[in-house]
């Protein structure tokens, strides 16, 4: 795997078309995403294997194959961790070995899923909270779902994937930034690249973003792109 400073200039497609992707708030996605699994009877599980499917293609599309490299997953407890478990299962045929890494993980594991049952199933997945090294990093930990500060666990995890030399790609908005405002409350993972799943935040679109979240890519997964379009606008009317 390339040192991470070296990623950008020759991995990362040239020209990833953003400028049609709406631009939503934090609110504006969760009413949004609430409508859409009314309206279509689905539920959250199956959103999260929609997201998780649209950042593994786009990671193997950037920066695969993986045949030899051990992937490094950092998991939220929240939605943003479940994405990136999602991630982790259609990457596990593609690669050597990942390691999902979860500071909240008990034994017994969660109602969203059983590590002994994916173990089972995917034998080159193993589940820890306690942090590991690998050859290729995807920040899960917060998404857009950051409200307050990290406390100190969270902290050391991003301290440790800011030290590592090789890529890191942060799922949604890099752990520690706010989605809205991009204000931080504390350390900030800084990615090669951020994938802006089903639509962009404000935090894509600033003038700091490049500095914030590295080359940014939109994934699309799965969401109508015109009822996407319909939140923005009512985003729009509304300030």
């Amino acid at each position: 795997m390339m040192p991470k400073n070296e990623i950008s200039q020759t991995k990362i497609k040239e020209g990833f078309a953003m400028t049609h992707f709406p631009i939503l708030s934090k609110e504006a996605i969760e009413l949004c995403i609430s409508d859409y699994l009314k309206i279509t009877k689905q539920d959250e599980a199956t959103l999260v294997e929609l997201n998780g499917f649209a950042c593994a293609k786009e990671i193997l599309d950037q920066f695969g194959p993986f045949s030899s490299d051990h992937i490094v997953v950092y998991a939220g407890p929240a939605q943003n961790g479940k994405n990136g478990i999602a991630t982790a299962l259609f990457l596990a045929a593609h690669t050597k070995k990942i390691t999902i890494c979860m500071p909240s993980l008990s034994a017994e594991g969660s109602d969203d899923f059983d590590p002994k049952q994916i173990t089972k199933f995917y034998p080159n997945i193993e589940f820890t909270n306690t942090p590991t090294f690998g050859d290729f990093y995807i920040d899960a930990l917060f998404g857009i779902e950051l409200n307050q500060k990290p406390d100190d666990v969270y902290e050391q995890i991003i301290s440790i994937l800011n030290q590592q030399a090789t890529t890191i790609v942060s799922i949604d908005v890099p752990s520690g930034v706010d989605a809205d405002t991009s204000s931080c409350a504390g350390e900030v993972v800084k990615p090669n690249l951020t994938l802006a799943v089903s639509c962009l935040k404000p935090v894509h679109c600033t003038a700091s973003a490049k500095m914030i979240c590295g080359d940014i890519a939109c994934v699309d997964a799965g969401l109508p792109r015109e009822f996407v379009e319909k939140y923005a606008e009512k985003q729009k009317l509304a300030c």
